[in-house]
């Protein structure tokens, strides 16, 4: 395989990944739209978890307001870091 093909194949999963959440975004967006619309007047106050992780090069910066989601941001930035190391070795 050459490193073109790699390079390629990671841009290609990248573009995926960032509409795939564009989409799940969109979708939680008129989910919630139509419960408030069906509760009427009565509004229910919910919690949101967020976190997310950004790489600058080697270094990881993690944020997020909840540890759990903390920690899943952790195991899923270091298993796409793995299948990025893997996808390169190949």
């Amino acid at each position: 395989m050459s490193i073109a093909y790699i390079m390629s194949l990671a841009v290609l999963l990248s573009i995926i990944m960032a509409l795939l959440g564009v989409i799940l975004i969109i979708i939680d967006a008129m989910r919630d739209h139509n419960r408030e619309e069906s509760k009427g007047e009565e509004k229910k106050e919910g919690k949101a978890s967020v976190g997310g992780v950004v790489l600058i090069g080697p270094i990881p910066i993690v944020f997020g307001n909840d540890s759990s989601v903390i920690k899943w941001a952790i195991v899923l930035t270091i298993i796409v870091v793995v299948l990025f190391i893997v996808l390169a070795l190949l």
